[in-house]
């Protein structure tokens, strides 16, 4: 497609190209999230659209309808930021009609995968904080959601429809089985014994989140997504939460059976980890991948990651959201934006996103910052390359 200077490209084509290990006219941006307070933000910001309500929620009455609300104001949300992919659908929100979340007290519940979650309206999020497979028994009547459940597949197609419509790669976010299954298990340290002492029950739990995962993940594809993200967090700052031998044993081999079904269909995969992915990092590519995020700060490098594997998958990170997306100012935030492009965006092949997620604590305003650096300092030829 060229640099795409004296033909600019609309967004969709500007992500794909990128995607594609191409040029194209600037680099594109993305991310693969907006908490409810930036929405908000962004939304009143520019009085216009929908509001969303900035508290974070347990969701009595009428959750099916709120989940849809409040997914079309994040879709609007990354519209208004000048997003050129957005992420219109996540298994996390796909539940029915009579759904409702079992509360334990007045800020923890029981979400529709098995869950325990506990609602922080000082953090401004929502954390895992336990499961409810807490013993071989208890997968006996462990059911996960179902994809294909008439209520979900309306739900999809009322978040998926409306954004094909618009200039923008539509994204849609599964798991694969690792993340969903440590914690309807309760946690690492739990899954991690079971690997051991009960390998079968912690096989059954993964083959049955697994199956779970992939009919999202096709629910996703035959609703007509452009991009399937695979988001689960394989890592911390030191290394994988598991073994690679476990890795390779338990998690693998159910990434690529996602990636092999969006490849059939000519959907190109977006693998999502936070943390140091090196020891695992040659599987992961080789699982068929198509585009890596976040390349977390302070656990991988951006420009070491871009020139060992640039070749072979877009990359895609990695402005700071711990500390400079949140409390930072201008100054920071451009340079921040900088440092991304000039480590990974050289000869294209690169999308602009944060380090995660633009969460709760996000200065809404260096969102804003954010891309209009990468609009002014990202467009193609990168004055890196003019100079070189």
């Amino acid at each position: 497609m060229g640099n795409g200077v004296e033909n600019p490209l609309n967004h969709r084509d500007r992500f794909f190209t990128a995607i594609e290990l191409e040029t194209p006219d600037y680099v594109p941006i993305t991310d693969l999230g907006l908490d409810p307070p930036i929405v908000a933000g962004v939304l009143r910001r520019e009085k216009s659209g929908p509001s969303i309500s900035p508290s974070l929620r347990i969701t009595k009455e009428h959750p099916w309808e709120t989940e849809i609300e409040n997914r079309l104001a994040m879709i609007e949300a990354c519209r208004t930021l000048d997003f050129d992919a957005v992420p219109a659908i996540t298994d996390y929100i796909s539940v029915t009609k009579n759904y409702t979340p079992k509360l334990i007290n007045g800020n923890k519940f029981i979400d529709q995968w098995g869950r325990v979650m506990q609602v922080s309206p000082e953090a401004k999020t929502t954390y895992f904080v336990g499961g409810t497979v807490n013993a071989p028994e208890d997968l006996v009547e462990y059911e996960p959601p179902h994809a294909f459940d008439p209520d979900v597949l309306e739900l999809i197609d009322k978040l998926i429809r409306p954004t094909k419509k618009l200039d923008v790669a539509v994204m849609g976010q599964c798991h694969s089985g690792w993340h969903l299954a440590f914690q309807v298990r309760g946690g690492v340290d739990k899954i991690s014994v079971d690997f051991y002492r009960n390998p079968d029950f912690a096989k059954a739990l993964f083959d049955k989140i697994a199956r779970a995962c992939y009919m999202f993940a096709e629910a996703f594809i035959e609703a007509g997504i452009d991009v399937l993200v695979v988001g689960d967090d394989y890592a911390d700052n030191h290394g994988p939460m598991i073994s690679p031998r476990l890795f390779e044993e338990y998690e693998l081999p159910h990434l690529k059976n996602i990636v092999n079904l969006a490849k059939k269909h000519g959907v190109p995969v977006l693998k999502h980890s936070d943390g140091n992915l090196y020891p695992i990092l040659d599987d992961i590519v080789a699982a068929g991948i198509d585009a890596l995020h976040p390349i977390e700060p302070g656990a991988m490098d951006l420009k070491d990651v871009k020139q060992k594997l640039g070749d072979r998958i877009c990359i895609v990170g990695n402005v700071d959201c711990r500390y400079v997306l949140p409390y930072g100012n201008e100054h920071e935030v451009r340079k921040d934006v900088r440092r991304c492009i000039d480590a990974a965006a050289g000869g294209g092949g690169f999308v602009l996103a944060s380090s995660n997620s633009i969460h709760g604590n996000v200065n809404v305003e260096n969102v804003y910052v954010m891309v209009n650096e990468a609009r002014t300092y990202g467009k193609y030829p990168l004055s890196s390359e003019s100079r070189s």
